[in-house]
């Protein structure tokens, strides 16, 4: 791995977790997005993303498996995360499988995408 890309996951990983909009700011892409396939089909932009980032409330977070593809400027990180979580005041615990592709530009790991779907959650509130 990429010694300067770790660093970037785990500042994603706690910018989620904490909530820090600030945190975030550097870790993302400026055409990031999140991206649903399951129970609906749904992007969310980065700024709205930004936005929810407050009234997402992550309880518990634990990867139970993780997988990382690297290949000059893109990286790809496959993940299992068990997750216990409230968005926008509605339950979005469960196990979700995460894709999230990373792109280094000028010497900066950013995250472009997450894919996330859920295993055993229900829809997304606000997407």
């Amino acid at each position: 791995m990429s010694d300067d890309l770790q660093p970037q996951l785990e500042a994603f990983q706690q910018c989620v977790v904490a909530r820090d909009a600030r945190l975030a700011a550097t870790v993302l892409h400026e055409d990031f997005a999140l991206v649903l396939v399951q129970p609906q089909p749904a992007v969310m932009p980065r700024a709205r993303w930004l936005e929810v980032l407050n009234d997402y409330i992550v309880h518990d977070w634990k990867v139970e498996e993780q997988f990382l593809d690297l290949d000059g400027d893109c990286a790809i990180v496959l993940q299992r995360v068990r997750m216990d979580a409230t968005v926008l005041g509605e339950d979005r615990s469960g196990l979700f499988v995460m894709s999230d592709i990373w792109r280094k530009r000028e010497g900066t790991w950013k995250v472009w995408r997450r894919h996330s779907t859920p295993l055993s959650a229900g829809n997304m509130p606000g997407a």
